[in-house]
């Protein structure tokens, strides 16, 4: 997931292949401005940097239970033009649709893009699962806030409007437009309890200070949905056919993690 995207496809410095020199563990030597993502020592270990970095394995037990306000979900129709960024399938939002936090009419968040990662970035108690989707917002100050769904395949799983976005995705890094239009709303669980911590983008530049909302409920989804997205990561330039898009779970480093009741 990342605000700046489509500026990190252009150069195509890194890629999510946890054995090339421009994997995961190498991130923060892409560019001076990488450096939050961590780098690997000349003894071949992982040195982070920053220390509220995502994703992360949410662990139950370990959750602080509390009464949060609700999430409001404002979200219009949106043309579905696809985009191949080179490291993710993302359907851009044309401008207007927004979250609130509770009923306030200040603590509002723009939705700016959606896009996908395969497997699961986030684990829960260790578990990963299909897919995740990130819905990134963006409020008035420029402060970012990612929605977080799990995606996992199921044999009793409707073809639908996840396999509408991917079959439209280009296989190169390049923008499929569309006259159908997509509703961000249609991708949510039914059921909205969510776990929030404080995070970091999960590609470079790695910037933290990000607000997390992982809905708790996963998403089901066909199995011709998850192999696409494989299909499509796996001829990403500098992917050399590696399927997956997921950043390694990084550590907590002492940080609350909230489980709304």
């Amino acid at each position: 997931m990342a605000v700046l995207m489509s500026a990190c496809a252009m150069g195509q410095g890194w890629s999510h292949d946890p054995s090339a020199q421009i994997g995961p563990s190498y991130w923060g030597a892409v560019a001076p401005q990488d450096a939050t993502c961590g780098n690997t020592n000349s003894n071949g270990t992982l040195v982070p940097v920053g220390a509220k970095q995502t994703p992360i394995d949410i662990e139950d037990a370990a959750t602080l239970l509390a009464v949060m306000p609700d999430i409001w979900f404002h979200y219009a129709d949106t043309a579905m033009n696809v985009e191949n960024t080179g490291h993710v399938v993302e359907v851009p939002y044309q401008a207007g649709s927004y979250i609130s936090i509770g009923r306030s009419v200040t603590d509002i968040y723009f939705l700016s893009q959606f896009h996908f990662h395969a497997p699961s970035e986030h684990t829960i108690n260790g578990q990963r699962y299909d897919a995740e989707l990130h819905l990134v917002h963006t409020n008035r100050i420029g402060e970012t806030l990612v929605v977080g769904v799990l995606l996992t395949q199921t044999d009793t799983a409707q073809p639908g409007v996840f396999d509408d976005i991917v079959s439209n995705a280009p296989l190169t890094v390049t923008t499929n437009t569309s006259e159908s239009s997509v509703n961000a709303g249609n991708l949510l669980p039914e059921q909205q309890l969510f776990y929030t911590y404080s995070g970091s983008l999960t590609t470079p530049p790695c910037t933290e200070g990000v607000r997390w909302f992982v809905m708790t409920t996963p998403v089901p989804v066909t199995s011709s949905f998850i192999q696409q997205l494989h299909a499509i990561t796996a001829q990403f330039p500098g992917y050399n056919g590696y399927p997956n898009n997921n950043r390694p779970i990084q550590p907590l480093k002492g940080r609350a993690v909230i489980s709304a009741e």
